[in-house]
């Protein structure tokens, strides 16, 4: 018996002409969300229901009911309120989900579980309206003092079928707690996206940034049910009386949880200036990728640097760029200057054809050329002098390359004092600090 999760929402009562694409916008994300609590899911407009196919995955939460929960939970966290309810099938589920009594549930309007094999017993305590049968049906029934599912179940099948007509069969499966219907799986659009849209329109970043704050969480419980991040943003702005205007976040390392959405966007908004008021602002991902999976160890913690270093690198990016952020990688020359390079960050490093390594020490950090006082360079050892090579470069001067201990803070005696990379072009020139030795 398959096991469907249904969750049922209220429906959204806006102006007439909007209420129709809200309740579908709701629907479409709430189905995207339960994307990530089964293999398959689907949504009924006309019923504003959606379901997850959960047949399996029930251990993976400890049990339906904290399955249920979750999904509950999860439903919740994006603003809707909703009935989540698993049975055995989709029109039983959802039947239970919009008609049982809330006193019928554990808590209310919370999640309820309807065990395997109980189809009957649930359908007994639903109206009939649960069964969706025409008004004229509907109204003879009731006429005739029959108000719940189980006052059919009690009638003699063959009389009770005469007067259904076409749907007896499919009638009597739902009263004998049968349902193979299928449900029609829904496929996600290619690009994500959230929009929000403004009566008036707004002239501050701050309203923008607080706007993202619900986009963002959207926008996350989307890709988590689609176990996908992240790796490019683009925020588009619908300005008053102007074309749109669109911000691109280039995001190093793919990212999905809505805390590291929002920092981005954030620090990406606080440096755009806004030509005219914000009548809308739509938070698409047009570039994604699959998260590794990582399987958690419960005797040792999870390491932060896995948590924490992809939402500052994509932060560092978005404030200085992509060109101005990245890891330091070894060159294959042997011109001290361009031994290192800066590599974008999660780029692959490119294997040196000649693996050209000195014995000497080469600095960590460099720095720009800065005079040291006279006397720097006593009881400095020499590292390497550099008089020629790749002949094919001209004007290449003869250089000095020292290791000395120089002040912290150049020029401040009495300070503590750290292993330098010192250069002096010639012997009558002045010494030049050019790194750190760490």
């Amino acid at each position: 018996m398959r096991r469907i999760a249904c969750i049922a929402l209220p429906r959204i009562h806006t102006r007439l002409e909007e209420a129709d694409e809200a309740n579908r916008s709701a629907l479409v994300r709430v189905t995207e969300s339960a994307l990530a609590f089964g293999p398959a899911a689907a949504f009924d407009v006309a019923e504003n229901v959606v379901w997850v196919d959960v047949g399996g995955c029930s251990h993976l939460h400890g049990g339906e009911r904290e399955l249920a929960k979750a999904l509950d939970a999860r439903i919740r966290g994006l603003g809707h309120a909703c009935r989540v309810v698993i049975a055995d099938g989709p029109r039983i589920a959802a039947a239970v989900a919009r008609f049982l009594p809330l006193t019928k549930s554990a808590k209310g309007d919370g999640p309820f579980v309807v065990p395997e094999g109980h189809g009957v017993a649930a359908m007994r305590v639903l109206p009939i309206a649960a069964l969706a049968l025409d008004d004229d049906v509907s109204r003879w029934l009731r006429d005739l003092g029959l108000r719940t599912c189980g006052d059919l179940q009690k009638l003699p099948r063959a009389a009770l079928a005469a007067r259904l007509g076409a749907r007896a069969d499919d009638v009597m499966q739902l009263l004998d707690g049968e349902d193979r219907a299928p449900i029609d799986a829904w496929r996600p659009a290619e690009v994500p996206e959230e929009r929000a849209s403004f009566d008036w329109g707004v002239i501050s970043v701050e309203a923008l940034v607080f706007v993202m704050k619900t986009l963002c969480e959207r926008l996350a419980s989307r890709l988590q049910g689609r176990a996908m991040g992240a790796t490019r943003l683009e925020i588009v702005l619908a300005l008053d009386r102007a074309l749109p205007s669109t911000i691109d976040v280039v995001l190093p390392s793919p990212i999905a949880r809505a805390a590291d959405l929002l920092a981005v966007a954030r620090v990406r908004l606080e440096r755009h200036s806004l030509a005219a008021p914000v009548l809308a602002v739509t938070l698409r991902a047009p570039d994604l990728a699959r998260l590794p999976a990582r399987t958690l160890d419960l005797l040792s913690p999870e390491p932060k640097a896995a948590r924490v270093l992809p939402r500052l690198v994509a932060e560092l990016v978005a404030d200085f760029g992509q060109a101005n952020v990245g890891t330091l990688a070894i060159a294959d020359t042997w011109v001290p200057d361009d031994r290192t390079r800066l590599l974008p960050f999660g780029a692959a490093r490119p294997e040196p054809r000649h693996s050209l390594v000195t014995s000497a020490l080469e600095p960590s950090r460099l720095v720009a050329p800065l005079r040291l006082p006279p006397g720097s360079l006593a009881g400095a050892v020499r590292l390497a002098r550099v008089e020629a090579f790749e002949w094919w470069r001209r004007g290449i001067e003869r250089r000095d390359l020292y290791a000395a201990f120089v002040p912290v803070v150049p020029g401040e005696e009495g300070g503590g004092k750290n292993l330098a990379w010192v250069e002096q072009r010639g012997s009558d020139d002045v010494p030049r600090l050019r790194g750190w030795i760490d």
